[in-house]
Formats: C-alpha cells, sequence, structure tokens
C-alpha cells in the first residue's frame, strides 16, 4: 500500500490554531471547568476513528491513555470522567462543532476537488432509533407494539454527499418523516451550477420542489413511481432508445409535463423510460438537463451513482458507529454526528488521495499511521531518535 498523503498531512488541516479561533468564536469553553472544546473534539474524533463501539466509558480510557494525552496535549495529571464527558457532549455549545464541520469539508472539497468536472450532489435520509423509554424526543416511526405503544423514537438525518458529506440537516420533529420536506428542506440549500447536479431518489414526490429547482436554473436528476401522472408534450419528439446493460433496458425518451394535486406543471421536464431486467419492472428517470448536454443514456448513468450516497451511509454506520446514540441529549446527538462526519471526511479524502480502495482496510492502515507518529512524538519528546524505530526488532 503506497501512501502518498500521510495522516499527519490530513490531520494539519484541522490545526490547534483554527481549533482554538473557533473555541474563542463560539465560547465553547465559556465556564467549562474541565474538558476544553478542542480537547473533547480530539478526544472523540480519536474515538471514533479507533473503536468501532465507541461511547462515553471508551472516550475515558483514551484519555487516560498517555499516547493519546500526548497526542492532544493533555496534562498527564488530568483525569476526567465517563459521566463528565456525557455530560459535556450533551450540553456543549454544538455551533463549535458545526463550525469545525464547515472548516473541514471547504478544506477537503478543495482537496478533492477536480477543476472542470460536472459535480454530482446526491441527497439522502437515514434514520436511526432508540427505545422510547430511553429517548424521550424523535419520530415515532414503525409500528406500535401490542399495548398500542410506540416502542422506538427516531431521529432523521439528511445528508448532502458528492465523495465528501458536504451538507446535513438534523429533523426529530414528526411532520419531517416525509421525504418531501426533508429532501426539499436540504434541496433549498443546493447552488445553482451547470456543472452541479442534484440527485435523489422518488421519495422526494413534491412536484412544487422539482419546478421550483427548475426556476432557479438548478439541475437535478431523479426516479418518479411508475404511476406517476404525465402528460407527453405533444410539441415535442418522443424518441425510442436502443441501449441495455446487465441491470436495465432503455426504452424511450420524451419530453413531459407532471401533475399536482390534479394541474398540470408550467415547466416541461425529460423522461427517460426503461425496464428493470430482472423483473421487468418499469423505471422512471426524471430531470431538468439541458437535452443538447446531455443524451438519456447520461440521465440514467447519473442516477446509477445515487448508490453512492447508500455506500456512505453503511460506511459511517458499519464503521463509524452512526447507529449508536453516544447521547440521549438532542444536543448531545447533533454533537457527536458531527464528530462522525468529520472523521469520515478525514478518511474518505485519506482514501481518495491515496487513491486507496475500500474502506475497512484503509480505516486499519489511518489509525496505525496516526498511533506510530504519536509514538514517534513521544520518542522525540524522551530524547530518543524515531527513525530507529523502523530498525527495531522485537
Amino acid at each position: 500500500m503506497q501512501i502518498r498523503t500521510d495522516v499527519r498531512e490530513i490531520l494539519s488541516y484541522i490545526s490547534d490554531d483554527q481549533l482554538d479561533f473557533f473555541a474563542r468564536e463560539t465560547m465553547v469553553d465559556w465556564n467549562a471547568k474541565k474538558l476544553k472544546g478542542k480537547e473533547l473534539f480530539k478526544l472523540c474524533v480519536f474515538g471514533v476513528l479507533n473503536e468501532n463501539r465507541a461511547s462515553s466509558r471508551v472516550f475515558e480510557n483514551f484519555y487516560e491513555n498517555h499516547f493519546f494525552c500526548k497526542y492532544a496535549q493533555i496534562p498527564k495529571d488530568k483525569s476526567v470522567s465517563h459521566s463528565s464527558i456525557a455530560e459535556r457532549i450533551g450540553k456543549i455549545n454544538v455551533a463549535y462543532f458545526e463550525k469545525l464541520y464547515q472548516h473541514t469539508v471547504t478544506i477537503f472539497e478543495d482537496k478533492l476537488n477536480e477543476k472542470d468536472k460536472a459535480k454530482l450532489s446526491l441527497y439522502d435520509s437515514t434514520i436511526t432509533s432508540l427505545s422510547a423509554s430511553l429517548l424521550s424526543f424523535g419520530m415515532q416511526n414503525g409500528q406500535k407494539n401490542k399495548k398500542g405503544e410506540q416502542g422506538k423514537n427516531s431521529i432523521k438525518f439528511t445528508i448532502g454527499f458528492s465523495e465528501l458529506p458536504f451538507n446535513v440537516k438534523f429533523h426529530k420533529d414528526q411532520k419531517m418523516i416525509s421525504e418531501d420536506l426533508a429532501l426539499g428542506n436540504i434541496l433549498e440549500e443546493h447552488i445553482a451550477n451547470k456543472k452541479d447536479i442534484a440527485v435523489f431518489d422518488r421519495g422526494m414526490k413534491d412536484r412544487k420542489t422539482m419546478v421550483e429547482l427548475s426556476n432557479d436554473d438548478k439541475y437535478f436528476v431523479t426516479r418518479i413511481y411508475k404511476s406517476s401522472k404525465y402528460e407527453v408534450d405533444k410539441g415535442s419528439k418522443v424518441t425510442l432508445l436502443d441501449f441495455e446493460n446487465e441491470i436495465l433496458k432503455l426504452t424511450r425518451h420524451s419530453k413531459v409535463y407532471l401533475y399536482a394535486n390534479q394541474k398540470k406543471t408550467k415547466i416541461v421536464f425529460r423522461l427517460v423510460e426503461g425496464i428493470l431486467k430482472s423483473d421487468g419492472e418499469k423505471i422512471l428517470f426524471l430531470s431538468n438537463l439541458p437535452e443538447d448536454e446531455f443524451t438519456a443514456i447520461q440521465i440514467a448513468e447519473i442516477y446509477k451513482r445515487r448508490w453512492d450516497i447508500e455506500r456512505f451511509f453503511r460506511f459511517i454506520k458499519q464503521e463509524l458507529n452512526f447507529k449508536h446514540y453516544f447521547s440521549r441529549q438532542w444536543n448531545g446527538i447533533q454533537v457527536m454526528i458531527y464528530i462522525i462526519l468529520i472523521a469520515s471526511i478525514l478518511l474518505l479524502s485519506y482514501i481518495k488521495l491515496n487513491q486507496l480502495k475500500g474502506y475497512k482496510i484503509p480505516k486499519m492502515s489511518f489509525c496505525n499511521q496516526l498511533q506510530n507518529d504519536i509514538i514517534q512524538q513521544v520518542v522525540i519528546h524522551c530524547g530518543g531518535d524515531p527513525t530507529k524505530l523502523e530498525t527495531f526488532n522485537a
């Protein structure tokens, strides 16, 4: 495994100076007796990356680790209990972590951005749940038990993803269980740019949002349900398609008006029809991309890339403990999601910059490099020569 961009360089983009600047700006350490914002940030990122089942007790253990204390510049005689860590996460100013997240996105988007290449902004939501007896707020999602009680409360996270998770919205209000509202909410912030295409799934059915995207010159690709009502534009040409791959066969392309509440939209959209080869199900792709720049086949190929965000969700759930609640307070949940997203950006950037594949092995490599770097700092601090580690034989 050839490493071109090492972990030290990756971490250097979130410098202590930047951590201190945001701490002053958000006053995150005002009236804080023990755990500073910078310390908590490093503790949580370190814990999430190094332990698949991270918790406040795991964080406490790391805080007592001499290697971590050296990395985080924590005095060796300082200690903190797991209950204090949990309490701090639940009450700390979430704005500090939001700013760190936005800073990390900006830095690494610039590092990974391929100039003059069309960007796909993928939007989707994921839901995590906890027993209603443990979580006192959230959405009711799912069936009730035999007593007629809602067994679990859920929190919804809607994310914008383009190689990195560049935007996130947190939802706990019941109305946001609707993807029309959740995705519509984040799509409002999609930037009008001919080289930035929004991609979302058929869960977002609101025709008004699609019309508004078009009126604001925001390009998109989506799927609509096969039962969707539409009318072919009489002034346009219906084109038969002769394309198929291992998954689907495209049959025709047309320009259509959609219907919303029995009313026909004034905007004309492009509709690409196809058939899934596995079961013959009809599949409909919808877009407002200009016909002279994007073919019907390209629209289908663009939608196929939507699975990248599904892989991202699986990655953070399996490798970064996204499904686990570190806090049962709304503030604490937001703090930990920002932490997990920052950790994911560090890992994804490490993978992309070093042209690695997969998640599990690169994550192990990242953590090993981080630990080796800490060991080298300790060796230097103790007056030793870290280069001799390469010739060490146990």
